[in-house]
């Protein structure tokens, strides 16, 4: 809504209830909205003089900033004067009254008043959603009547657009599935209605567990069966490039037609990283070193614990769909090039964009060129991209046949490219070819026909140009870039990328590489965004990868269709086994995850062993984060052990890999091995040694040497950098808290957000990291403030967050909030709670979220004496009882005691213990873990256990808080008169 002036409204009239105001009636068009009904929606708790009065003042504001009295119309029913005020939902809701569906589409620009929420009204905020559902219906007929209307006509391109908008907007509609299919089938694009046939397969399978409808199934069958007949029918000659073939035995190419349109399948749309946490850890922002922020957690997931994030799958052990024994693996490797001086070089680009096409020949397994430069630079160094740097590459990477190639420029402006397969085993050239065209694109469609042919395939319908660039000055430009990215050099390799961009506008392989150099958030969304809608017009292979990347990097739930399809397709793609097993682990099945991740360490084993210090950044060290996080959840921890000291022994320069086995050795109590793998880490690397500076007191705090962590901490605080001094009040809060010092808890954790210095305001919401904050006021007594604060959290929306993030933290945060309210003793608000954790739970792409409303309900079960009821609440909202959500794990033990199950509570408890202090420990204490640990032993008979965990509460308790004193003296005499049995 903007001003008299077509300025955004702002001042006094951009308030939220007064832009609510302004929303009711631009909703309500010129039916009007009565002013009773505004009251209601926004001031509900005011009485009948404050309420009327703050709506008079509202709408003065409002008519002020619009510029005119009559701007607002009416005195029982108020409405908007159309003449003098417009507005888009107004707009769009009379488009679609009068049938004008293009204008209406025109106008939808997303869900109306999404993340808008006035605190204090929630009355509004259910209207809103009324009307968003209500809009987004409206949208939706429009589209399909556009879709359907373009059908009619035969415009199959234009009608598969509207369709394809649909399905992102709907995905798991057969109806709209099927719409989208018939139309790209029509347009002549088989492949992708094959494509979206198998992205709803995906994701009916992971939203709903469900199998696809049984009428997309027989359309898919259908077109896949004409596709099969129309390749076996005989090709025609070739006519867009001339080539010299040198085997006679070798049929003639395919022909190369014309660029088709690309599919449609559902679209992301990010709009910020997403932080990327393990499940029940902590969303606190940090400085930009070790922060949770929005930035640079946004790195990949080489630098710390990935998220338990994704959409619901099945438990089912599911191994990687691997190629059979013996099959051939191809890569291009160097290209010498005989040019005149002065001319720009192919060379490089050439073999690129070979590679490229290679790998959209169906059937053909072709090492991305990514991939080789890559293992070119772990095994010869920086740059060297050479015959031998690319042999050996390409042995690193399990290829058996290599292509090299030499480039003559002919006379006149013809190009002569002369191709050698060569047998890596032996090293034998075992066929030849050669091929002429007048640029680098002829040259690489004509090439790709001929080596098509030698494997007994049949080369692409399009030309390369068609999913990559017309400009070969573009591809050099990228080429370049690539080379900048892998020697580290992000500064000089985005303006490589950037002026990629500028010779070619839609080359999105350049703009996917740019968002990766980005210096800050705000332009890295702005370049994702990009790169997302171009990546639509790239090719299969690269399609795959930048929607993978992205859905990683912002955790979105189209990661597991898009990793599942890549690791089929390109199983040769170690990146593609590494995303696969992480969005297995981002679905919390841990287990199904370890085949991905093992085949993918196996196959980067040797390139692993190459960079013995760890200083590349490498696609196995990836997959040994992930598989070490995935035994540690699954409580498998001698194998997640047994996997970090593997991973030390392929690399025992690694500091990340050091500090990975002491972070699990510390978790397993053995102080003494964590703290010497760690001096080994700082040994090994002080920048990354330095980027964890309370790593040694964590190792103290695991086990209850809380003097010596509080030391080491307070000398932090006083000596650190700016960056270090809020990691040292994080950490005391942690200790004071464990040792039931509350008061002195809330005061570092206050603290620490001080010294946080967040990069961004938040005018109408507290942070996660005020988490903490919340989570102590609950445990002081405290509930209501700590409900006003998670509450508040809850409606953190920034800039740069998209629906993900925000339903996460809204689920998350919520849950919380129940906590609080159920420690005051107010369950009335619980079961609406409830259902609003599991609605925005199943946006969120963390599967802990998908399950928290069990949590919520347990705990009102719980509330109300049912605790069979509230166990089995319990029980469906954990997935991981080491780093899972701990509270969750601790009311299900409480239940279960009370229910006189105390063996079934050791059990829930104790791997508890074995999680981390700052993460799912953090909403629970770990001295509250030994203190009921210290009941369930008790009850079960065992009264030498028991004595150790009260032992342990009488003795981190006895300087706290007098109600943790209290308890300390009870555990005490508890303990005493254990040991005189």
């Amino acid at each position: 809504m903007r001003g008299s002036e077509g300025q955004p409204l702002s001042g006094s009239a951009a308030q939220p209830r007064r832009m609510a105001v302004l929303a009711l009636m631009a909703r309500a068009g010129d039916r009007g909205i009565p002013r009773e009904k505004i009251l209601s929606l926004l001031w509900p708790d005011a009485d009948e003089e404050r309420g009327p009065r703050t709506l008079t003042q509202a709408l003065y504001a409002l008519r002020q900033a619009l510029g005119s009295d009559d701007a607002i119309a009416g005195t029982k029913d108020l409405r908007l004067d159309p003449t003098l005020v417009s507005s888009d939902i107004a707009d769009f809701t009379a488009a679609v009254s009068r049938g004008d569906d293009e204008k209406a589409a025109s106008l939808y620009e997303g869900p109306f008043l999404d993340g808008f929420y006035p605190p204090g009204a929630a009355g509004f905020s259910r209207w809103a959603d009324d009307e968003r559902r209500a809009i987004s219906q409206d949208y939706s007929r429009v589209l399909e009547s556009l879709a359907r209307s373009a059908g009619a006509r035969g415009d199959a391109q234009v009608s598969s657009a509207w369709w394809g908008k649909l399905a992102a907007l709907d995905p798991l509609n057969a109806r709209v599935a099927m719409g989208l299919m018939s139309s790209l089938a029509a347009a002549g694009d088989r492949a992708g209605a094959l494509r979206h046939a198998r992205v709803y397969e995906a994701l009916l399978e992971q939203e709903l567990d469900l199998p696809p409808d049984r009428e997309v199934v027989l359309l898919a069958e259908r077109l896949r069966n004409e596709a099969n007949a129309q390749a076996a029918a005989p090709a025609p000659a070739p006519t867009r490039v001339a080539t010299i073939e040198i085997d006679a035995e070798s049929p003639a190419p395919p022909p190369l037609s014309s660029s088709l349109p690309p599919a449609a399948p559902v679209e992301l749309h990010p709009t910020t990283p997403i932080v990327r946490v393990a499940e029940g850890q902590s969303t606190r922002q940090q400085p930009m070193r070790r922060s949770r922020a929005l930035w640079a957690i946004a790195l990949l997931v080489a630098g710390g614990a990935l998220g338990a994030a994704g959409v619901m799958w099945s438990t089912r052990l599911r191994a990687p769909r691997t190629p059979t024994a013996g099959g051939r693996v191809v890569a291009v490797g160097h290209m010498v090039e005989y040019a005149p001086t002065g001319k720009p070089s192919l060379g490089a680009p050439l073999g690129d964009l070979l590679a490229t096409n290679l790998a959209r020949v169906a059937g053909l397994r072709v090492l991305s060129p990514a991939r080789m430069l890559e293992l070119a630079r772990q095994s010869s160094g920086a740059s060297d991209t050479s015959a031998s740097a690319m042999i050996a590459a390409a042995r690193l990477a399990g290829a058996t046949d290599l292509i090299e190639g030499t480039l003559v420029a002919r006379d006149g402006a013809r190009l002569r490219l002369d191709l050698r397969l060569v047998d890596l085993a032996s090293g034998a050239i075992v066929g030849a070819r050669s091929v002429e065209g007048a640029d680098v694109f002829a040259l690489v469609d004509s090439g790709t026909a001929r080596l098509a042919v030698t494997f007994g395939a049949q080369g692409p319908s399009n030309s390369v140009a068609d999913v990559t660039t017309r400009s070969d000055a573009a591809y050099r430009l990228f080429v370049e870039g690539v080379r900048r990215f892998y020697d580290l050099d992000a500064a000089g390799a985005g303006k490589l990328f950037a002026a990629a961009l500028d010779a070619d506008s839609s080359f999105a392989m350049a703009a996917y590489y740019w968002s990766m150099t980005a210096p800050d958030p705000s332009s890295a969304t702005q370049r994702i965004d990009r790169a997302m809608r171009l990546s639509a017009n790239a090719s299969d292979r690269e399609r795959l990868i930048i929607r993978s990347d992205v859905a990683l990097r912002y955790s979105s739930p189209e990661l597991a269709a898009y990793a599942d399809t890549l690791a089929v397709r390109y199983p040769d793609e170690v990146k593609a086994q590494v995303y696969r097993g992480i969005s297995l682990v981002l679905a919390d099945d841990y287990l199904a995850a370890v085949p991905y991740l093992q085949h993918a360490i196996a196959m980067d084993s040797l390139a692993l062993a190459h960079d013995a210090a760890g200083r590349l950044a490498c696609a196995g060290c990836d997959a040994f984060t992930q598989l070490l996080f995935a035994y540690w959840a699954a409580d498998s921890i001698d194998a997640a052990e047994r996997e970090a000291r593997r991973w030390v022994r392929l690399q025992p320069k690694s500091a990340v890999a050091r500090l990975s086995l002491a972070s699990l050795l510390g978790a397993r109590g053995r102080t003494d091995e964590g703290l010497a793998e760690l001096r080994a880490a700082q040994n090994q690397g002080a920048t990354v040694a330095a980027a964890t500076p309370a790593a040694v007191p964590v190792q103290w705090l695991r086990v209850g040497d809380y003097a010596r962590a509080d030391k080491a901490l307070h000398a932090l605080i006083e000596s650190g950098s700016p960056t270090e001094i809020p990691e040292g009040h994080w950490y005391l809060a942690i200790s004071e808290r464990e040792q039931g010092r509350l008061d002195s808890a809330l005061d570092h954790a206050t603290r620490y957000r001080a010294a946080l210095r967040e990069p961004y305001t938040l005018p109408s919401a507290a942070s996660t990291s005020a988490l903490l904050q919340g989570q102590l006021l609950r445990e002081l007594g405290r509930a209501r403030q700590a409900v006003t604060l998670f509450d508040s959290i809850s409606r953190m929306r920034l800039p740069q967050i998209g629906g993900s993030m925000y339903a996460r933290n809204r689920a998350w945060s919520l849950a919380h909030e129940a906590g609080a309210l159920a420690a005051a003793g107010d369950t009335g608000r619980l079961i609406a709670i409830a259902d609003t954790v599991q609605v925005y739970g199943a946006r969120s792409v963390l599967g802990r979220d998908q399950r928290l409303h069990h949590y919520v309900r347990g705990l009102l079960l719980a509330a109300r004496g049912q605790d069979d009821a509230a166990i089995n609440e319990f029980q469906s909202s954990i997935r991981s009882r080491t780093i899972g959500y701990t509270r969750a794990s601790y009311e299900l033990s409480a239940a279960l005691l009370r229910r006189h199950r105390a063996a079934e509570a050791v059990a829930m408890l104790q791997p508890a213990l074995r999680g981390e202090v700052e993460a799912s420990n953090l909403y629970v204490s770990r001295t509250e873990l030994h203190e009921l640990l210290g009941k369930a032993w008790d009850e079960a008979g065992r009264a030498d256990s028991a004595s150790a965990h009260y032992a342990i509460v009488a003795k981190t308790w006895a300087a706290g808080d007098p109600p943790f004193r209290a308890r300390a003296d009870v555990a005490r005499a508890r303990s005493a008169a254990l040991n005189r049995r």
